[in-house]
């Protein structure tokens, strides 16, 4: 019995060796809506807030920065102001689709200029959860604090290319 946890401790020991430790990981521990978007326009890069606004339940996303593995789950996600076509609450996005979960690099252009990364990603109806790999721009490495998450609309005017969603709450090991 000794044995056998001698042996799962030595491998333990063994997967947290140093060869780990220089992975980077960027967590986003909540995702907010954009409000207020008509009032006060809102910009990360080239991409601007939507104006339709968005409210979230809860959320989380988390990116390797070493091997651009990404996972993100947004629950309760509903429209926070009244239209004729989605009453105040709704699901959103009603109808179920694809949306791009962005990374941008860069996005105050201190260390250079913007760059970013995106998934095309299902959301169905209030909710999104996706996992994957994107091909990071060596910015987003380079300087994880300039690091900002994005759900955005894939295709549509008026807001084709404008974000809905954030990441918030970003912590960096």
């Amino acid at each position: 019995m000794r044995r056998i946890f001698l042996a799962a401790a030595l491998t333990l020991a063994a997967l947290s060796s140093p060869a780990l430790a220089d992975e980077t990981i960027v967590r986003w521990d909540r995702v907010e809506g954009v409000v207020g978007a008509d009032y006060m326009p809102v910009q990360v890069g080239p991409f601007a807030a939507t104006g339709r606004w968005r409210t979230t339940g809860s959320g989380q996303v988390i990116l390797n920065l070493r091997t651009g593995f990404l996972s993100v789950r947004v629950t309760g996600i509903s429209v926070a102001n009244h239209y004729t076509n989605a009453p105040l609450g709704s699901l959103s996005p009603i109808n179920p689709g694809n949306l791009l979960a962005t990374v941008v690099c860069n996005s105050t252009e201190r260390y250079g200029p913007v760059t970013w990364a995106d998934a095309t990603v299902f959301a169905s109806a209030g909710s999104l959860r996706w996992q994957g790999f994107l091909n990071l721009p060596t910015a987003c490495v380079d300087n994880p604090e300039e690091l900002v998450f994005l759900v955005r609309h894939l295709e549509g005017p008026p807001f084709f290319g404008g974000f809905m969603l954030y990441g918030t709450e970003r912590s960096i090991r």
